[in-house]
């Protein structure tokens, strides 16, 4: 069963969705957020392999902006796009928000599991409204 999670890049949300599992029971970890912030004991691993090892991988939304790094405006060095295909635990389930359909490819042809959480209507609206009040 899913025991491990790694949160890779992404901003607050994703700081808040580790906390809201770790306070559910599992062992989550994050990578990505070494750079000015504040990350809770315990939950900050700089080791990449490590991370990319957990039985599920939560991304960022959107995962990259360049196609070549993960969302990870809070590292010291994101991961990129290569690092996770070639060292990802080929049995993790990874959910990511805007997949692109080349990573979405790329995952599928080493046979990983993947969702795009934004692709669920009541998420994807519920992250609009934040959005529409920044611009």
């Amino acid at each position: 069963m899913f025991e491990t999670v790694s949160v890779i890049g992404g901003d607050l949300r994703q700081l808040t969705l580790a906390r809201l599992m770790k306070e559910e029971g599992y062992h989550v970890f994050m990578y990505g957020f070494d750079k000015d912030i504040a990350v809770d004991e315990g939950l900050a691993e700089t080791d990449k392999d490590f991370v990319l090892g957990a039985d599920i991988i939560i991304l960022p939304v959107p995962v990259t902006f360049d196609g070549v790094t993960i969302n990870s405006p809070y590292a010291k060095e994101p991961l990129t796009i290569d690092e996770l295909i070639r060292n990802i635990n080929p049995s993790a389930l990874v959910f990511g928000g805007q997949i692109q359909p080349n990573l979405k490819k790329e995952l599928e042809d080493n046979h990983i599991a993947c969702r795009d959480y934004l692709k669920r209507e009541e998420l994807s609206i519920k992250n609009a409204v934040p959005t529409a009040f920044v611009i």
